[in-house]
C-alpha cells in the first residue's frame, strides 16, 4: 500500500545520499573567498578561480592604475603587455564581487587559471605548471592560439614547448615564476627539484602569492617604472592567496555515481556591485589621506574633478601614495605596518570588508541572490573578458619561462 511505498522512497532516498561523494572530514576546511566576475553569472565559482581577502587585495589594487598603465603610460612597463590585452578586465559598471564560504578539501593540487571563452561565455581551466599539447596547435595559423596556450611558444613556424630548460638568464631562471633551478657547474636551466607538476581537475588548486616575485625584478630588457613599482610593492603587500575549483572536484549531492569531491558551496555569504565596492574604498582612502598617520596628504591636490574620478591622474598617484607610502611609486619595498608605508594592512582588510556589512551597518546593497547550481548564459550582446581576474601573469608572448 501507499505506506509500503512511502518507505522504499525513503530507502532508496537514503543509498542515494549515502552514496554520494562526501568530503573527507579528515582533511575538509571551510575558507572565506571572494569572486569578481561579470554580474549576470552565478556565484557559485564552476572552473572559476576565488581568492582569500589578501589575495583579492592584492590583484584589485594592481588594477587600479590600469587607466595609466594602458593609456598614456602604456609603453612605459612591460606589464601593459598583460595587463592592457582586454579593455573590459576592470569595469566596474560590468562587475561584481560574490563573498563566499567553501568546503574544500586542503589536499589541494597545482593551481590553474580558469578563463571564460569570449564567444560561448563559458568558463574552462588549464593547470599553470602544466603545458597544453603544443603538438596539436602545429598549423599556419596555429601561432596566435600557441602563444596563448599554457606552456608553448610560436618560434618561427611551428609551436614548441617551454619552460626552465629554456632559460638562458641566470636571474630569470632563479626568479620567473616557475622559480627553476640554475646548475652553476654547467651554468644551465634546470626544472626544480622534487616530483613534476600534476593537473589534476579533481582537486582544488592551490597558490600561495608569498611564492612568487611578479614585478619585483625588473624584466629583462626592461627597466622598472612606476607601474612595475606598483604591481611589485601590492604583492609584497599583501600576498594572500588564490585557489581554483573545477566542475568535476564540485561535490554533487545527487550524484550517485561521483566517486570523490573536493569543494561545495557552503555559504554565499554576499553579492554586490564592484562599483558600490570601489566606492567605499575610495572614501576610505581619501579620509585617511586627511587624518591618519599614513595618509598622504596628497588628494587636497587634486582639483575637485580630479578628486571624484578615479581614472584621473591625480587620483590614482594619490591613491597608491595612500596605499605603498611615497616610495611605493619609486622603490620596491619590504612592508611593515609602519605609517611609512601607507595604510596598515589591517586596515586594508577593514575598508575590504565593509562594503559586505549588512546596509543597516554602512555595507552595500546586496544584488539579487544568483543561482548557485544553474548556469546562466550570458546575453548576445553582453561584454565578455577574455581572462579571469586571477589568471597568473602570461610571459609566453615574450619570454621563455
Amino acid at each position: 500500500g501507499p505506506r509500503m511505498w512511502f518507505s522504499l522512497a525513503a530507502v532508496v532516498a537514503g543509498v542515494s545520499l549515502v552514496s554520494a561523494a562526501q568530503l573527507d572530514p579528515k582533511y575538509a576546511a571551510n575558507i572565506t573567498v571572494f569572486h569578481v566576475n561579470e554580474k549576470q553569472y552565478p556565484a557559485n565559482p564552476d572552473n572559476m578561480n576565488t581568492a582569500n581577502i589578501n589575495g583579492d587585495i592584492y590583484f584589485s589594487l594592481r588594477t587600479r592604475g590600469f587607466p595609466l598603465e594602458c593609456g598614456k603610460w602604456k609603453n612605459e612597463s612591460f606589464w601593459s603587455m598583460i595587463d592592457c590585452v582586454n579593455g573590459e578586465v576592470d569595469d566596474p559598471a560590468d562587475l561584481a564581487i560574490t563573498k563566499l564560504v567553501l568546503e574544500v578539501d586542503t589536499r589541494f593540487g597545482d593551481y590553474a587559471d580558469c578563463n571564460v571563452d569570449s564567444t560561448t561565455g563559458v568558463y574552462s581551466c588549464s593547470c599553470q605548471d602544466v603545458p597544453d599539447d603544443c603538438s596539436t596547435m602545429n598549423t599556419p595559423a596555429g601561432a596566435t592560439k600557441c602563444n596563448n596556450s599554457n606552456g608553448c611558444e610560436w618560434v618561427d613556424d611551428g609551436c614548441y614547448p617551454y619552460g626552465c630548460p629554456n632559460i638562458t638568464d641566470h636571474q630569470w631562471c632563479t626568479q620567473g615564476y616557475h622559480h627553476c633551478d640554475w646548475n652553476k657547474a654547467t651554468d644551465q636551466c634546470g626544472n626544480p627539484p622534487g616530483p613534476a607538476k600534476v593537473c589534476n581537475g579533481s582537486q582544488v588548486g592551490f597558490l600561495n602569492l608569498s611564492n612568487v616575485e611578479w614585478g619585483r625584478t625588473p624584466f629583462r630588457g626592461h627597466s622598472s617604472s612606476t607601474i612595475d613599482f606598483w604591481h611589485g610593492n601590492t604583492l609584497a603587500k599583501t600576498r594572500g592567496y588564490w585557489y581554483s575549483t573545477w566542475t568535476e572536484g564540485q561535490c554533487r549531492s545527487d550524484d550517485p555515481t561521483q566517486q570523490y569531491c573536493s569543494w561545495r558551496v557552503a555559504e554565499e555569504v554576499k553579492k554586490i556591485t564592484k562599483a558600490c565596492s570601489d566606492s567605499m574604498i575610495n572614501a576610505a582612502i581619501i579620509a585617511g589621506d586627511a587624518t591618519a598617520p599614513w595618509g598622504g596628504r596628497c588628494f587636497d591636490d587634486c582639483t575637485a574633478a580630479d578628486r571624484h574620478n578615479a581614472s584621473s591622474e591625480c587620483f590614482i598617484l594619490c591613491f597608491y601614495k595612500n596605499v605603498l607610502g611615497p616610495k611605493g611609486s619609486t622603490e620596491m619595498l619590504n612592508y611593515t605596518n609602519s605609517p611609512e608605508f601607507g595604510i596598515t594592512v589591517p586596515e586594508l582588510l577593514e575598508a575590504w570588508e565593509k562594503p559586505f556589512k549588512p546596509e543597516s551597518s554602512g555595507g552595500c546593497p546586496a544584488l539579487t541572490p544568483s543561482s548557485l547550481l544553474t548556469k546562466v548564459a550570458p546575453s548576445a550582446d553582453a561584454p565578455r573578458r577574455a581572462t579571469d581576474r586571477y589568471s597568473v601573469p602570461s610571459f609566453t608572448h615574450t619570454d621563455q619561462f
